[in-house]
């Protein structure tokens, strides 16, 4: 399952993951992904809930890594991805490899609430230029 929200105002996307996802899910997810992504500004932030999300077959992840891919050329800037001590390590990794493989890395927190204290509290710039 996958929720997808664009805040336009506060130049914000977030992602949530849920579950065990297969290739068409996740295409979907991608999809809608880029779509909500694309009624931001330019150096728009991503908050990615992982907390419930298990991992996909690499074949069925594709789909991860191509949204990651266009969310750069929409302009991306910050993401932070959220993780609990449920969360797969494998999980974690892997996004964090495929971001880097489209050029950008994001950080971590344990809750949205602290994800978004990150984002509006510190002003690091650039993630996506990594």
């Amino acid at each position: 399952m996958f929720e997808v929200e664009a805040d336009v105002r506060n130049n914000r996307l977030y992602l949530t993951l849920t579950g065990r996802m297969e290739r068409e899910g996740l295409e979907t997810a991608a999809h809608e992904a880029v779509d909500a992504a694309d009624r931001l500004r330019e150096g728009f932030d991503i908050i990615n809930d992982l907390s419930g999300f298990t991992p996909p077959s690499p074949e069925a992840a594709k789909p991860i890594k191509r949204a990651q891919g266009e969310l750069v050329e929409l302009g991306v800037d910050r993401v932070v991805r959220v993780v609990d001590e449920e969360t797969s390590q494998v999980v974690v990794h892997a996004f964090e490899r495929r971001s880097k493989d489209v050029g950008y890395s994001g950080e971590t927190a344990p809750s949205v609430a602290e994800a978004e204290r990150t984002l509006e509290e510190e002003s690091a710039t650039g993630y996506a230029s990594v």
